[in-house]
């Protein structure tokens, strides 16, 4: 197998099935994890706890996300 190093890996991997299961795992999480208080919430605690869910969603996937200026390698047969 030969390897050629590409530009555009990051987007290759964003676009992925694995890294989009992963994040929609990650997602189930933090929804189960406040699921509780959610369930007992009224319309404007609610919105604070979406507001806080997607804030931690979005905090977690910046550590999955791999940097812009990352080079992969790509394995061509």
């Amino acid at each position: 197998m030969k390897h050629r190093i590409v530009a555009d890996g990051a987007g290759r991997v964003q676009e992925s099935t694995e890294f989009q299961a992963r994040l929609w795992q990650l997602r189930d999480a933090i929804r189960e994890r406040h699921a509780d208080e959610f369930a007992r919430a009224g319309f404007f605690r609610r919105l604070m706890l979406r507001w806080q869910m997607e804030r931690e969603f979005r905090q977690e996937r910046r550590k999955l996300v791999p940097s812009k200026g990352a080079l992969y390698v790509l394995q061509v047969k």
